[in-house]
């Protein structure tokens, strides 16, 4: 046996004698001692983490104290004595931090405690979130917080927004690369500074997307223009306020649109008393269907909403592309430029909501409607679909069809795992009265198959909605000029639901169809498909609701407007700035002045017949002011007219009066009574009668004229069947007492040859 093994062994035998010696001692100098750190090395300097070289240089101590353990088992001799006073201050430190340990330990125990009050609160929360939704299985059962808060967490995150691909130049950027996108901001300028010297010579011809333009180098500030969440400004628009356009949050206790769930907020925009004399004057510039009145009401006030709407339709009438596409842009820049902070993160997370229900909040679908054709119409198909997520995501109500863009977009930006994700989240399910019609949807579930190289999953897809939807399947197939297969013989649409959601999916999506690989799966996959069955009964799809009449209006196709139900399209209110909207009864008016498009009676006669209520009242005030006599008063035997027709009869009553309350003889204005035009009896002159009819073309009666009177030859027309009989014809009297002729041909030709 070695030396060193005998030392080692020594020792660990007087450290047993001490500890069975002194055990008490031992616990109360432990407890007073403070622990030593071991000697740390010389590179321990550079790391300073001391927590964690603890623990290691711990793991290490236990390491060498099991090494003399395991020499006892196998060796007997004498340790050495200094080498064991030498290592007694590791063994203390070492009690020392496993006491403190168990001190940390106590003190942590307090923590789970608290965190148990506060996922008990967040439960609390939402069941009465859960309570107030009534959310219920199919079946009766209730159904599992759990799994349906992770539903809605799932679609929150699909529908999360990010703010880069919300910038169109980003993606002309990623597809044309820098440097093209500066050259052709650079020839933008030139045209810009040439078009600038042709309007100083000529400042009085200018066209309209240079009258609306702002004056050379008074733009808005490059902060102003760049930091904006929606879309980066123009250094050609004007430099001017909002005039009064914010935007709020809403409270939990005030009154809003949506079930307020965990995490979720509800904003609005908020028209000022200012802005709501805007919204006044344009009103009445909408009234006189002058479209100038609306262009020079723009041109005062550059960043009003429903001016900016209005005047981009009468661009895009005018074929004027690039001047609509401006405007539409402006509208949701004016929208970005007063949108909270708090608004910008909720819209990244996907829980910002705002409700269609309020007027002043609708403009914003619909100037992103716009928008978005104009981006289809260029091109940018990722930037497109980013603002489809971010509409859909205010309000999952889908209030104008945004998800009939979304799914061939989708397909077009190679984003198919996406909409897998979402069709398989359940987001076509959570409102039926929003997507009508998810079946036709999810038929583009083939199409994303396909773009993620899975054909034996897009094959059985399409072998399930040839058997599902075998109409659509029939006219996809006409569409594609391909031979409609034997099991899709015979089957159109049954209603005009039917046919209206079938017309609008092929237009849609014809392109995405039209290539070699889906082509091919089309005819694999209609030989694995057998025969329907007409007796089987498929399940018809619901009335066409709101949303989806507003999505198909606004396309402008008139074959697919002409499906729409008559019931959706033929309503009193309905303007360009604000097409279709909810009934009066379902809005949230903010200000009396946002009803006057549902006034019975102003929607047709505009300003003029205001300008006439505001003359007539003003001279009933002038007339009581002086004390006269109202003349406007409706005689009492007469209840007032009303509409175009009453205010114009109180404009007659005012110039010819009816009621003599004063005591003047009505005989004086005798001749001012009747109808405007009218002839009146007047004095005579002799041999002329007072009679006002006029006398009869032929007189009554079996007599006739001619201009020879020596002449008895009747002038009838001979009849084109002589009469039968043999002797002198019967007269027969033409039923029209007013053409007294007789037809007897015969003697009309004899006196005729005579």
């Amino acid at each position: 046996m070695s030396s060193r093994q005998l030392r080692k062994l020594q020792k660990q035998q007087e450290l047993q004698k001490l500890e069975a010696q002194n055990p008490a001692e031992d616990d109360e100098s432990n407890d007073e001692r403070p622990a030593q750190k071991p000697r740390a090395s010389l590179f321990s300097g550079f790391a300073a983490l001391g927590d964690q070289d603890e623990d290691e240089e711990e793991d290490g101590v236990e390491d060498k104290e099991d090494e003399p353990v395991e020499a006892t088992k196998n060796h007997t001799a004498e340790p050495d004595p200094t080498e064991a006073l030498a290592d007694m201050p590791k063994t203390s430190s070492k009690k020392s931090k496993n006491k403190k340990k168990k001190k940390k330990g106590k003190k942590q125990e307090v923590a789970p405690a608290t965190v148990e009050t506060s996922l008990h609160s967040e439960q609390d929360e939402i069941d009465r979130a859960l309570q107030e939704l009534k959310l219920e299985r199919r079946d009766g059962e209730p159904q599992d917080i759990h799994s349906s808060m992770k539903a809605f967490e799932r679609i929150c995150e699909l529908l999360s927004i990010n703010t880069y691909h919300l910038k169109v130049m980003n993606e002309m950027r990623n597809l044309f690369g820098r440097e093209a996108i500066a050259a052709a901001h650079t020839e933008e300028e030139q045209d810009q500074t040439r078009n600038r010297r042709q309007q100083h010579v000529l400042p009085e011809q200018v066209d309209l997307e240079t009258f609306l333009k702002g004056q050379p180098g008074k733009s808005l500030s490059e902060v102003t223009l760049r930091r904006n969440p929606f879309l980066a400004g123009k250094e050609s628009w004007p430099n001017a306020t909002t005039e009064g356009l914010t935007m709020e949050q809403l409270k939990e206790g005030s009154e809003g649109d949506f079930v307020p769930m965990p995490g979720t907020a509800e904003f609005r925009f908020v028209h000022s008393e200012k802005y709501n004399l805007l919204e006044e004057r344009f009103w009445d510039s909408i009234q006189m269907f002058e479209p100038l009145a609306v262009v020079y009401f723009l041109h005062a006030h550059p960043y009003h909403i429903s001016s900016l709407i209005q005047v981009s339709r009468i661009a895009k009438q005018d074929q004027n592309s690039a001047l609509s596409a401006d405007l539409c842009e402006r509208a949701l820049f004016t929208f970005g430029r007063i949108s909270l902070s708090a608004f910008r993160q909720k819209l990244e997370q996907g829980k910002a909501r705002i409700s269609f229900k309020r007027p002043e909040n609708r403009q914003l679908w619909l100037a992103g409607y716009h928008y978005l054709r104009n981006l289809i119409m260029k091109g940018t198909f990722r930037t497109a679909l980013e603002w489809c997520k971010l509409l859909l995501s205010i309000n999952h109500a889908d209030p104008y069809g945004i998800m009939h863009f979304i799914h061939p977009l989708a397909i077009r930006a190679h984003e198919s795992k996406w909409f897998i994700d979402l069709c398989e989240s359940g987001m076509l399910d959570v409102d039926p009265e929003a997507q009508d019609a998810p079946d036709y949807v999810r038929q583009t579930l083939v199409l994303a198959r396909l773009q993620q190289k899975d054909t034996a999953g897009a094959k059985a897809l399409m072998v399930e909605g040839m058997e599902r939807l075998p109409w659509l399947y029939g006219l996809l197939f006409k569409s594609l000029n391909l031979d409609v297969p034997q099991c899709l013989w015979g089957w159109l649409p049954r209603n005009q639901e039917e046919d209206l959601h079938t017309n609008v999916y092929i237009h849609q999506t014809k392109g995405l169809w039209d290539n070699a690989q889906a082509t091919t799966l089309l005819k694999e996959a209609a030989k694995e498909v057998k025969r329907a069955d007409p007796a089987k009964a498929f399940a018809f799809p619901p009335p066409v609701k709101s949303n989806f009449g507003r999505f198909v209006y606004l396309l402008e196709v008139p074959s697919l407007i002409g499906l729409v139900p008559r019931g959706l399209l033929d309503t009193k209110v309905n303007w360009e700035f604000d097409p279709l909207p909810p009934p009066l009864e379902e809005n949230i008016f903010s200000h009396s002045s946002q009803t006057r498009p549902w006034i019975p009676g102003r929607e047709d006669h505009g300003a003029g017949q205001r300008d006439l209520e505001n003359l007539i009242r003003n001279l009933q005030d002038e007339d009581e002011e002086n004390g006269a006599d109202n003349i406007f008063v409706a005689r009492p035997d007469e209840a007032p007219p009303g509409g175009m027709g009453g205010m114009f009869q109180a404009f007659l009553d005012m110039l010819i009066p009816n009621n003599f309350d004063d005591g003047t003889d009505a005989d004086d204005y005798a001749e001012l009574r009747g109808m405007p035009g009218q002839w009146y009896e007047t004095d005579l002159a002799d041999g002329m009668t007072d009679d006002d009819e006029m006398p009869p073309l032929i007189p009554i009666g079996n007599t006739h004229h001619s201009n020879n009177d020596e002449d008895d030859t009747p002038d009838d027309m001979p009849p084109l069947i002589p009469a039968e009989t043999s002797g002198s014809p019967t007269p027969r009297v033409s039923p029209t007492p007013s053409r007294n002729r007789r037809t007897d041909g015969d003697e009309t030709d004899t006196s005729e040859k005579d």
